[in-house]
């Protein structure tokens, strides 16, 4: 089965992470790389992000990860599988930061409107009902408002700092985005078991990312607030310890961002021999 993935950019380290997770024992990247074969199963393009979606919709590859802001503009048609949990981030819409404009709606008809995503940008504008002119960059957009080639920009960001510091503003969203685990149709039909294999293993791992396992012993008469502290994934597994009447064992799957809340807790439950551990894999 062929895999297209980024060669570099925000993509391309968390692409290569999330298969070495699943198990596909692939090297590091290098500017000259552009494929690799992983056992009898596996043979991976290493491609620009832009190119996946068309590279998996005409069929020169099977399934590919690249970000669903690039399939969107792509308008290629292919099957969107499965999100992955990296690659976060938003297109906005931003002007100059002393810009009397807050809004998509104060924008006025005819303005120009700086952006590396023209189609997506366009659909915004017309599903919106306001006429502007497009005008398509490949790089550097936050500059165009300075320099007199645009009014507002339409930009991808993850934090917006980066807006802040060319002193632009959002005034609005367009889409959000992640990346994406897509599939040709036509291999779809005809690999289906290899490519489900594929994406239920990017599942387990996508689930298990943000969980901890989380055992602990706790007083026996204290088990129903430590087991409403770890509701688990169906409730919390609770276990004798052997030689013990006062002490129970209690295993749980919980989110990494409750862990030292629910550790401060546990100890003040009396709790002891508190471990959290990684999880690789979690299959519903």
């Amino acid at each position: 089965m062929n895999l297209a993935i980024p060669n570099k950019g925000r993509l391309s380290e968390k692409a290569l992470d999330i298969l070495r997770k699943v198990g596909l024992k692939i090297g590091g990247l290098s500017d000259r790389r552009l494929i690799a074969t992983v056992g009898k199963k596996y043979r991976i393009l290493f491609v620009r992000a832009a190119d996946i979606p068309e590279f998996v919709q005409n069929g020169t590859v099977d399934v590919g990860i690249t970000g669903l802001d690039l399939v969107e503009e792509s308008g290629a048609d292919v099957e969107r599988l499965l999100p992955l949990d990296f690659g976060r981030c938003k297109l906005v819409l931003a002007t100059h930061e002393i810009s009397a404009i807050t809004t998509p709606k104060d924008i006025p008809e005819g303005t120009s409107v700086a952006t590396s995503f023209p189609n997506i940008t366009a659909r915004y504008f017309k599903g919106i009902n306001k006429t502007v002119k497009i005008v398509p960059v490949s790089g550097a957009t936050e500059v165009t408002p300075h320099i007199g080639v645009a009014d507002v920009i339409a930009d991808l960001t993850e934090t917006g700092s980066t807006l802040v510091q060319n002193h632009l503003k959002e005034i609005g969203m367009i889409m959000e985005s992640t990346a994406m685990f897509i599939a040709n149709k036509k291999a779809l039909a005809d690999k289906g078991t290899k490519i489900k294999e594929l994406t239920s293993a990017l599942e387990s791992v996508t689930h298990a990312a943000k969980k901890r396992y989380l055992m602990a012993n706790v007083p026996r008469d204290k088990l129903t607030s430590g087991s409403a502290l770890m509701p688990g994934i169906s409730g919390p597994t609770v276990m004798n310890l052997m030689g013990s009447d006062e002490m129970v064992a209690i295993h749980a799957v919980v989110s990494e961002e409750d862990i030292n809340g629910i550790i401060t807790i546990l100890k003040n439950l009396g709790g002891t021999a508190i471990l959290v551990l990684p999880i690789e894999r979690m299959v519903f």
